[in-house]
């Protein structure tokens, strides 16, 4: 099973660090980790749209309307990250988005009617639930963020930076191919030389 130590000695063993017991433990490794642990996870999470951590909510609308510009506003989940999605629309990598909403002080701002649908990376602080690339990614982004100051070596440095590369990159490989395919409109160059150019709606993503 993963546990916080786990991953930690995971970034050690890249260091050539001893390992840990704990991250509370009187050490200057265990120090190290401890102070950036949860700041790494957030940002691994934030980075990347991991499957795992993929969540689903319709928000209520705020009693508070905007002062100016959206008409409605949605304070957003308390373990919110990233955005994925917004009613029927992506949010990346489409531009449909544009113009169609605004994060504010940890609420979203829209002209999209109550109930609110989206999408969102939520924050996961249970590494039983995380995938073993993500675990592989965020033990490299802790080594990275402690090699400083454990090793002072900017060797191991460029090496875990590799290593953190070739991780993500297996992580966007494994995450395409669980992906469901996408829609992908007629090319517009095509269908104006086929006389028959036109605007539609966009599709709704139900991934």
């Amino acid at each position: 099973m993963a546990s916080q130590v786990g991953i930690a000695n995971r970034a050690l063993t890249k260091l050539g660090s001893a390992r840990i017991t704990s991250l509370d433990e009187d050490s200057k490794a265990a120090a190290a980790l401890n102070s950036c642990y949860d700041y790494v996870l957030d940002a691994c999470l934030r980075a990347h749209r991991w499957h795992f951590a993929k969540a689903r909510a319709q928000l209520a609308e705020l009693a508070a309307p905007p002062l100016f510009g959206f008409q409605h506003q949605y304070r957003l989940p308390s373990d919110y990250l990233a955005l994925i999605q917004i009613g029927q629309f992506l949010v990346y990598p489409r531009g449909d988005t544009r113009g169609l909403y605004s994060i504010e002080g940890g609420n979203i701002l829209t002209d999209i009617d109550a109930p609110l649908a989206i999408r969102y990376t939520r924050r996961i602080t249970d590494p039983n639930a995380y995938d073993a690339l993500f675990v592989e990614s965020f033990a490299c982004r802790l080594a990275l963020e402690c090699c400083e100051a454990l090793t002072q070596s900017q060797t191991k440095m460029q090496s875990i930076a590799t290593q953190l590369s070739q991780a993500l990159s297996d992580a966007n490989r494994a995450n395409a191919i669980e992906r469901p395919s996408q829609p992908i409109g007629d090319d517009t160059w095509l269908e104006s030389r086929n006389g028959r150019a036109h605007f539609s709606e966009p599709p709704i993503f139900r991934n």
